[in-house]
């Protein structure tokens, strides 16, 4: 029997091979495609991309969703559609569209596909509805955000459990939200928290060249908004006990003006290095000449973020949100913190800046637990081709059992 073929829906993909937005995605994609499963993924567009394209040779189809099209709104920006539904009118009046769009796109690709894969509650509804007049079985990933809103919002949680009752198989990254969809419902024996990985051939540890100032370096990569916290870490870096300390930051978002006022209200400039929107092999070697990553996020998934800096071998600040206590193992790996607290985040930084020596033997536990772990692409591909499998009544050929 020829392995499944899988139609992926997903509402961020990358547009090229640099591009970090659903980086992570198309990782996971690729990993699948080189284990033999035919795959196609459908996303509405980014405001870049249109049409039909291959990246890395994975097949990708975008749709437009408004007319004209330098109106969308939705999907454009980091943050994703929570966010731009948060600050944009327009956004908010896209969403309609864009779904029965993504609908109808879905409904005449599927017929030449075995399992619809869906990330994220949006694409989980569409791969519903389709699922439901298709016949064909659907995956879907809750990520973050999404099963947050399930939580907190009657509305989200209402669409989740009949997205949840449409499922095949259900799927999260992280401890917390497995929980949130065995209490929403989820028959646990359709429930999985598979091993999600990193690219270890691009974020692997190296020597460390030194500061030429002699400084310690601290980074942060994601977006910037509200959210992620990078608030709480400028005005704790503020400080003046972090003078010799330097401070990168990767990433962009409509939060990025605010931030900069801030740092040039509390750190001198020479500390501060702005990098914008970086392409993950420059992550990987910022990362490299770096001692500590802090995650002042308010709320998270399992970050990716997180699983880079253990591949690089660097010690992680984060905060007890999402999967990052999944990740970090506080004290040996790295330290945790409420979020919000910064007077707990200089004290963390203090503790780890003071002792290198520390900094060092967290780091290499970091990359001891992500090995044992088995955090690669190549494992979470294996998980993946144990629940297709098994939703396609093929499970005989997997390596690897459902747990």
């Amino acid at each position: 029997m020829s392995p499944a073929k899988i139609l992926v829906l997903t509402t961020t993909y990358p547009t090229n091979e640099t591009d970090w937005a659903g980086a992570f995605i198309h990782s996971l994609v690729l990993a699948i495609q080189k284990r033999g499963f035919e795959v196609e993924v459908i996303a509405p567009s980014n405001g870049q991309s249109y049409g039909s394209q291959f990246i890395g040779g994975v097949h990708v189809s975008r749709f437009a969703y408004f007319w004209p099209r330098f109106l969308e709104r939705l999907t454009r920006g980091a943050g994703g559609i929570p966010e731009n539904i948060s600050k944009s009118i327009l956004a908010k009046f896209q969403l309609a569209p864009m779904m029965a769009i993504f609908v109808l796109r879905t409904l005449i690709a599927v017929r030449h596909f075995d399992v619809i894969y869906a990330n994220w509650i949006g694409a989980g509804m569409v791969g519903a509805i389709v699922s439901r007049i298709s016949g064909k079985p659907m995956v879907v990933s809750f990520r973050g955000d999404d099963g947050y809103l399930a939580r907190d919002s009657w509305l989200w949680r209402v669409l989740t459990k009949w997205v949840l009752r449409q499922s095949s198989f259900v799927t999260t990254v992280s401890s917390e939200l497995l929980k949130i969809m065995k209490d929403l419902g989820a028959d646990p024996a359709k429930l999985k928290l598979p091993r999600f990985g990193v690219d270890t051939g691009i974020f692997c540890p190296a020597p460390r060249n030194e500061d030429p100032r002699g400084r310690a370096r601290v980074i942060f990569v994601g977006s910037l908004i509200p959210k992620k916290g990078v608030q709480d870490l400028i005005k704790a870096m503020g400080d003046p006990e972090f003078s010799n300390t330097s401070l990168t930051i990767v990433g962009d978002g409509y939060y990025a003006d605010n931030l900069k006022d801030l740092a040039r209200e509390k750190l001198d400039s020479r500390r501060i290095i702005w990098k914008g929107i970086t392409p993950p092999r420059e992550v990987a070697r910022l990362m490299r000449q770096s001692d500590i990553l802090v995650l002042p996020s308010y709320t998270e998934g399992s970050p990716n973020v997180v699983k880079e800096a253990m591949a690089s071998g660097l010690p992680v600040i984060g905060t007890r949100v999402g999967g990052v206590p999944d990740l970090v193992s506080d004290g040996k790996t790295g330290l945790l913190y409420e979020p919000g607290d910064i007077e707990a985040l200089r004290d963390c930084l203090l503790k780890l800046l003071k002792d290198e020596d520390l900094r060092v033997e967290m780091g290499r536990l970091s990359k001891k637990k992500l090995e044992q772990d088995g955090l690669n692409w190549d494992t979470t591909a294996e998980d993946f081709e144990s629940i297709f499998l098994r939703v396609t009544g093929q499970s005989h050929r997997s390596d690897k059992p459902i747990d």
